[in-house]
Order: C-alpha cells, then sequence, then structure tokens
C-alpha cells in the first residue's frame, strides 16, 4: 500500500482488469487519483477505466483536505528548519519562532490561547487549569502555535462549547481543524511515527486472536505514546490516521 502525498491517509489501487497490474491508486479522502502508467502512454481500454475508477469526493470535503495538508505542511517546514529531534521540544520551537510560552490567570475553562499585538505576541497557558499530564500541556502549546503561524484570528483553547468565540462557527471549526493537523504534525511527524512503528510492529505481528492483537495494539500504542510524549489517545488517533492499524 502507499500514503496519500496530499493528505497522508492510505491509497487503494484501482485496476483495468482483474489480471493486470493496477493502472492507478486512489485516495478517498482528498480525490487524488495517481496513475501508473509505466511510461507508456494508456491504451483507450485504461483511459475509460481511469474515468470510471476515479475517487468520488464529497462536495467541499477536497477544499478541506487541501486546507489540512497544507497546515501539515507548515509544520514538517517547522521541523526541517529547526533540526528538532523527537521528542520534539515544542515550547523551543515556539519561542524560536517567535511566540514564547507563558503563564496567566485565564477565565476557567480556558487552557490557553494567544496574547499581545502584532509587534510581539506570545502563547498563553492557563495558570489555573488542571493539566492532567505533560502530553495534554504540549498539546495545547503546539494547538496555539498552530493558530499562531497559521495566521488565525485569535482563539482561546477552551474545554466548553458553550463558551463565547472569537470567530464565526464555521471558521472556529476550519480553524481548530488546522490547527489539530498542524499540532498531530509537528508533535508525531508522520516519517517519524512510521519509522518508530515498524520498529515495534512485530509485536502486533506476533500476536494470536482478537484479544492478543488488542492487547498488542495498546502495547504498541503506549510504547509510542511515551517516545512522542503525547497521549495515549493522540497516538491511537495519529496511527489510525495513517493507516497503520488497519
Amino acid at each position: 500500500m502507499r500514503s496519500c502525498p496530499v493528505c497522508e491517509s492510505e491509497m487503494s489501487p484501482r485496476f483495468a482488469s482483474e489480471c493486470e497490474p493496477p493502472v492507478a491508486w486512489a485516495c478517498l479522502n482528498c480525490g487524488l487519483l495517481q496513475l501508473e502508467s509505466g511510461g507508456r502512454p494508456f491504451t483507450t481500454e485504461e483511459q475509460t477505466a481511469i474515468l470510471r475508477i476515479a475517487p468520488v469526493v464529497p462536495a467541499g470535503q477536497h477544499t478541506r483536505e487541501v486546507r489540512r495538508s497544507g497546515a501539515a505542511r507548515e509544520a514538517r517546514e517547522v521541523l526541517d528548519a529547526f533540526g528538532m529531534e523527537i521528542p520534539v521540544d515544542v515550547e523551543a520551537i515556539a519561542e524560536r519562532l517567535g511566540y514564547p510560552v507563558r503563564w496567566r490567570a485565564m477565565p476557567e475553562g480556558y487552557r490557553g490561547g494567544i496574547e499581545g499585538d502584532a509587534g510581539y505576541r506570545m502563547l498563553v497557558l492557563n495558570r489555573d487549569h488542571p493539566f492532567r499530564s505533560d502530553a495534554e500541556r504540549r498539546w495545547v502549546i503546539a494547538e496555539e502555535l498552530a493558530h499562531a503561524v497559521l495566521g488565525h484570528t485569535t482563539l482561546a483553547a477552551s474545554e466548553s462549547a458553550a463558551r463565547e468565540a472569537y470567530m464565526k462557527e464555521d471558521s472556529r471549526r476550519i480553524g481548530e481543524t488546522e490547527a489539530r493537523t498542524f499540532a498531530a504534525e509537528l508533535l508525531m511527524p508522520a516519517a517519524e511515527v512510521r519509522r518508530t512503528f515498524a520498529r515495534e510492529q512485530s509485536i502486533i505481528l506476533r500476536a494470536l486472536g482478537s484479544g492478543q492483537r488488542a492487547q498488542a495494539v495498546k502495547t504498541v500504542v503506549a510504547d509510542l505514546a511515551r517516545e512522542f510524549r503525547v497521549s495515549q489517545q493522540a497516538m491511537g488517533i495519529r496511527l489510525g490516521q495513517l493507516g497503520l492499524l488497519t
């Protein structure tokens, strides 16, 4: 199998006939279709087949996926620029990008946000919020850094959907999705996650039966979560997004 170069979802092969190699790879998530010609022109039959097998993407989804892929690309560019190792020092990255992390008193229910003006901005964490773990604190920093880097209107990370938003709801949802995509790639770079998972995958492959496999998956998720300093929930979601737990 292969991963989509746009949104990193798992792609599936498409065949012109059952007895021939795949003529294309399709991403049902963002609609990308990669053709496999082997350096030769497609025959008329293959061209007809390609039109038939092209993935259908719901209206509006392609635009959303392009924006998500752009957020992931921004995160990779940040990592490439600073050459950070795993686990990523997200506070150091924020500092070097000009967004130092500070603790401030904030309204109850808010975990963090962005303060300052065009001349000096900072990422703030609510000093009164009961962060459950270092992983949660790192995730909030990564999300708020995403809002800053991606140029979103100021948002505050709140646990309550009833809190007043600073943006229209549609724009807020889009911004939050992009921020989560950025944060996931920053803290759990796809290439590093795949490399680390390949090292641990034998634990799952050796498991017999559904019960043992489920326990093996939990072990691998926990191991990777510790290595990347993220929550097990975040790592489980990430492995699923990358098609590694299918």
